[in-house]
């Protein structure tokens, strides 16, 4: 079962939607050691609750139910209900093979409707760490634990959206169908991971559904070749490769680490070629560390209080803190802002970095990007370009301009 560690990735991919010479027919990958056999589902345990339900009561006239952080949505139309529901979503622990991000139960369990309800997952970067929006897919879990996958989605790239129809509730999940694990991962210096590249095989469809089994490895004649963009050394062996950080702190960080593909596969009808799965890997130590001006790297020991509206990640030093403020959602990317919103502050005593600027006190560029996926760690990066600073050591005080970067994972402290 995937539970990859999650933080913001870069992918490339090219698609090819057009009907194709015979000489280069699309296949499904398969296993070199397949057992012929028909492919069978996954059973395994139903999701623990990790939230408070959201509910609504929906009637003949239809409506529509979302959870709390929006990334579910539930449309029931007209007609599809002989009276009025309550109709909850609940969340769940994804047990989903290959699963990502937050999984639901749709509530009451086993509703049956007269017409088909559109479940649409919405996605961000985390969902597809590692993969590409096209490989994701919607499973839901049957009465026996089996998980199945409607045989038809809807996938929206702008609105960053998945969708099935359904005529039943049940536990249901978003899903990568191929994807290297872990997505994207935080290394210490001179620390080393084995990267893997993995797939889910449909099987045959029955009733509109195909059955989704426990992922495998992508087959090695499938791999064309690893590489590797960035500090450190990748020793690629066939469906998997080893990244050895570097010693410190490097001056391009993360590293990119890129598997292509040779094989033209299709995934729910689309032929795609030339498929590449791009992870990150970021090299520093526990805690927030920063660099001023291109300068060394700085590593503040600290932790997170991460509330979903107003949250915090903090750094001592001795004498010297550092804080990153920012309001809103978990996870994300969130630029800077006049006031205390999304704010940046590196207190040196009488020397302070901030977010702002000049005189005028103008808005920084850059931003701040956030992955608590983890649900442990919070990781991510930050830029601000330029950092202002105010020196009040001399008379009169002193006030200038310094680029900042910064990469920090610290623990969520409660």
């Amino acid at each position: 079962m995937k539970n990859p560690f999650k933080l913001l990735v870069g992918l490339a991919l090219t698609v090819l939607i057009a009907s194709c010479d015979p000489k280069d027919e699309p296949v499904t990958p398969k296993p070199d050691d397949e057992i012929p056999g028909k492919v069978t589902g996954a059973v395994t345990p139903i999701g623990t609750v990790e939230g408070t339900a959201i509910t609504a009561n929906i009637g003949p006239a239809g409506g529509t139910i979302q959870s709390a952080d929006e990334s579910i949505r539930v449309t029931i139309p007209a007609g599809a209900l002989s009276s009025e529901q309550t109709i909850s979503v609940q969340p769940l622990s994804n047990q989903c093979p290959a699963g990502t991000g937050q999984a639901f139960r749709l509530l009451p369990h086993g509703q049956i409707f007269a017409k088909p309800v559109t479940v649409s997952f919405k996605y961000d970067e985390t969902n597809v760490n590692g993969s590409f929006p096209q490989a994701l897919s919607i499973a839901y879990q049957n009465d026996k634990g089996v998980w199945q996958s409607p045989s038809f989605k809807s996938l929206d790239t702008t609105a960053r959206s998945v969708s099935v129809q359904t005529t039943h509730f049940s536990d249901w999940g978003l899903f990568q169908k191929m994807y290297i694990y872990p997505g994207n991962s935080f290394l210490n210096p001179g620390g080393n991971l084995l990267l893997v590249a993995f797939q889910i095989r449909e099987s045959e469809i029955v009733e509109g559904d195909y059955f989704v089994p426990l992922p495998e490895r992508i087959p090695s004649k499938y791999i064309e070749k690893w590489q590797l963009r960035g500090e450190g050394v990748l020793k690629p062996d066939q469906t998997e490769a080893q990244y050895d950080a570097p010693s410190s702190i490097p001056s391009v960080n993360p590293a990119a680490v890129t598997l292509f593909l040779n094989q033209t596969v299709k995934i729910d009808g689309v032929i795609f070629k030339d498929i590449r799965l791009v992870c990150n890997i970021f090299t520093a130590p526990e805690g927030v560390s920063v660099q001023l001006d291109g300068g060394g790297w700085r590593t503040y020991a600290g932790g997170a209080n991460i509330t979903g509206v107003r949250n915090v990640i903090q750094g001592m030093d001795g004498k010297e803190s550092l804080t990153l403020h920012w309001k809103g959602a978990a996870t994300g990317n969130f630029y800077w802002t006049k006031g205390i919103d999304v704010a940046f502050n590196l207190n040196k005593g009488k020397l302070v970095y901030q977010h702002i600027y000049g005189k005028n006190l103008a808005v920084s560029g850059g931003s701040l990007k956030v992955d608590f996926s983890d649900k442990a760690w919070v990781m991510g990066t930050f830029t601000v370009e330029p950092a202002g600073w105010i020196d009040t050591a001399p008379s009169p005080l002193q006030i200038g301009t310094t680029a900042v970067k910064g990469v920090f994972r610290v623990k969520q402290v409660n």
